[in-house]
C-alpha cells in the first residue's frame, strides 16, 4: 500500500488497530477497525436522494459513465489523514483516501 501511494507514513496521537479477516476464498483481506473514531465523529444529517428523485435528474442524459474500481479514488483532506492512522512494526501509517467503514463515506455492502 506504501509503493501504490495508499498510504503514507504518519506521526499522530490517533491510532486504530488492524484486523486481518479471511475471505470466503481463503485469502485475507487487511481492514482497520475505525468503531472508536466513528464513534467520536460528527455524523452527516442530510437523508440521502430519493432514488426516483434521482433517476428524474437523469432523464434525457445520453451518457453515463461507472468507476471500474472506485474504492480509492475520493482523495481525504490532508488534515483528517493523521486520524486514519494504524500501526504497523515499521511505524504509524495513514490512509490517503476515503475508505469504508469511516463514518460519512461510502459503505462496502459485499465482495
Amino acid at each position: 500500500m506504501l509503493r501504490e501511494d495508499i498510504v503514507e507514513p504518519s506521526s499522530t496521537s490517533w491510532s486504530s488497530p488492524v484486523v486481518l479477516v479471511k475471505k470466503k476464498d481463503g485469502s485475507t483481506r487487511f481492514c482497520v477497525d475505525y468503531r472508536k473514531l466513528n464513534a467520536v465523529t460528527t455524523k452527516d444529517c442530510y437523508p440521502l436522494p430519493r432514488i426516483d428523485d434521482s433517476l428524474d435528474t437523469l432523464a434525457g442524459s445520453r451518457w453515463f459513465s461507472t468507476l471500474a474500481s472506485g474504492y480509492w479514488q475520493v482523495e481525504m483532506e490532508e488534515g483528517d489523514r493523521p486520524k486514519t492512522a494504524f500501526v504497523t512494526y515499521s511505524g504509524f501509517l495513514s490512509i490517503q483516501s476515503i475508505t469504508f467503514w469511516l463514518c460519512n463515506a461510502p459503505v462496502r455492502l459485499r465482495d
